[in-house]
């Protein structure tokens, strides 16, 4: 298809490869009546979710996780731009690339049934401050999750997006095409609210062009294509770009930084503390007032449970270091046992687990997420998504003599994870 550059309508970044039929504005959020006045303590309206502290927000439902995020997206109207992975996964390092000059973290939107304390899907998210101070949440598609819940929600999130992204890797055009046409028929839909989607292509063989062209074919959606990426700052600079030029002029109230290191703001500095009057002395001719013995501390954010859970992993027989980390942030939450250190384990297992899943995509194989064993000369790895928890994984490492790696794996599911 011909790309006609001297269009006003051809963003000077991209090549315009579908050009739709009238645009249909979003709807303005209707008003609505909040009945719990600590709902959403501290969110800009339109925000999805409860927030409960600096990086971790919750959203409570009654039925299935996909259909409840739908229905709140349509009955707040949020403006959002939602990254998806194709063939490879870089939404979530592009987002922990974003929060890393901030020193901030990449924020949690956990999916839980009511009643229930067990996430049905956890959505990973940054904020970005628009040029008139309001945030604007920049959403991955990889969200953690069971397979068909990850599929529903990937499409929830790109449908109902202001701006979707595709962060296309090496894949051939073939593969390609047919990674593409559940999101074309899902396009085609009526209830598909997005109307501009970005193809920015990661991989240095890849021509988009055609596939763009294919994916918007009669759809109501306006496919862009950017150039190569070769940096997180450069992919940016383009979901920037875009969504800048979507908004009017990029000097503009709603506009996006499209500097990768000013798009997340640093973390404000809590303030002080107020003064507190000193308590009275008390009379030396008063007994003294015993302590309550039965008093305990309040619980820290996590509890003791996933150390705990980590001793009773590193009991197994021929464990020599065990880990609990954070696949996304690769902080680690617990450990136990000798070297490896807790930090390294938590590095290379994210590592480990962000390469499988690449190869997973790239195969063709589906998003769920993989595990692995590896053996060397003397020793042995086990690298595995927690069960009941999305993004957190386990990392241990087994001495070759003295364990068998298949009674190590059984005994692994016999221990509960925290609840």
């Amino acid at each position: 298809m011909a790309v006609t550059r001297e269009s006003p309508n051809t963003w000077p970044d991209t090549q315009r490869v579908q050009r739709p039929g009238p645009r249909d504005e979003l709807a303005a959020p209707a008003t609505q009546i909040v009945m719990d006045r600590e709902a959403y303590l501290g969110q800009a309206t339109g925000d999805v979710g409860r927030r409960i502290s600096e990086d971790q927000v919750e959203l409570f439902v009654g039925g299935d996780a996909a259909l409840s995020l739908q229905a709140e997206f349509q009955r707040m109207g949020p403006e959002y731009i939602a990254l998806h992975d194709v063939g490879m996964s870089a939404s979530l390092r592009l987002l922990n690339s974003m929060v890393g000059p901030a020193g901030a973290r990449v924020q949690r939107l956990s999916i839980r049934r009511q009643g229930q304390g067990v996430a049905l899907a956890v959505l990973m998210f940054v904020e970005v401050k628009l040029a008139d101070g309001s945030p604007v949440r920049v959403y991955s598609t990889d969200v953690q999750a069971d397979g068909p819940t990850r599929m529903a929600m990937a499409r929830v999130l790109l449908g109902h997006s202001r701006l979707g992204v595709l962060m296309v890797g090496e894949v051939p055009p073939q593969a390609l095409s047919h990674q593409l046409a559940p999101l074309r028929e899902a396009m085609l839909q009526p209830g598909w609210a997005n109307r501009d989607l970005l193809l920015v292509p990661l991989g240095s063989s890849i021509g988009l062009a055609g596939p763009g062209a294919q994916l918007g074919h009669h759809t109501p959606v306006a496919v862009h294509v950017t150039p190569h990426a070769a940096k997180p700052k450069h992919v940016w600079t383009f979901v920037g770009g875009a969504w800048n030029r979507l908004h009017g002029m990029p000097g503009g109230e709603r506009a996006l930084p499209t500097e990768l290191s000013q798009a997340v703001p640093k973390p404000g500095v809590p303030a002080t503390e107020a003064t507190t009057e000193p308590m009275p002395l008390q009379p030396a001719d008063e007994p003294a007032r015993p302590m309550l013995a039965d008093a305990t501390p309040m619980p820290q954010p996590g509890g003791t449970g996933w150390p705990a859970y980590a001793q009773r992993c590193a009991l197994i027989k021929g464990v020599q270091a065990c880990c609990i980390f954070d696949m996304h942030s690769m902080a680690v939450m617990a450990a136990a046992g000798d070297a490896p250190s807790p930090e390294r384990l938590a590095r290379q297992g994210a590592a480990l687990l962000a390469s499988m899943l690449d190869a997973s995509r790239a195969l063709g194989l589906g998003p769920a997420q993989p595990e692995a064993s590896i053996s060397t000369a003397h020793h042995h790895l086990l690298l595995r998504p927690v069960p009941g928890h999305p993004g957190v994984a386990l990392h241990l490492v087994l001495q070759a003599h003295g364990s068998n790696l298949t009674l190590a794996r059984m005994q692994l599911e016999r221990i509960g994870a925290p609840a």
